[in-house]
């Protein structure tokens, strides 16, 4: 599944207050973080719901290993630990 956002709007949720949904619970986040392979203390750079197939979900916006790259997961709003929910993923220059 791709993520129903351009690049550019996926950039724009830098420049936005982040609304994680359900994930607005900072261990929630962090649980959900360590399931997609980041340390918990990983800053989330933006996020937004969204919908992927119809099943609901939220965009996050992470730093990616290549400094000019963000990495993009859209996750189930249960995301934690034990299971991400992860609909889709993708990489995207910062620029």
């Amino acid at each position: 599944m791709a993520i129903p956002l351009s690049a550019a709007e996926l950039r724009d949720l830098l420049n936005h207050p982040a609304d994680y949904g359900p994930l607005s619970d900072p261990a929630r986040r962090a649980s959900c973080l360590s399931g997609l392979g980041y340390p918990a203390s990983t800053p989330v750079l933006g996020g937004r719901p969204v919908e992927i197939n119809a099943r609901p979900g939220i965009v996050l916006v992470l730093p990616a290993d290549a400094p000019n790259t963000l990495a993009v997961f859209a996750v189930a709003l249960n995301c934690s630990a034990a299971d991400t929910g992860l609909l889709a993923d993708t990489q995207i220059p910062r620029a």
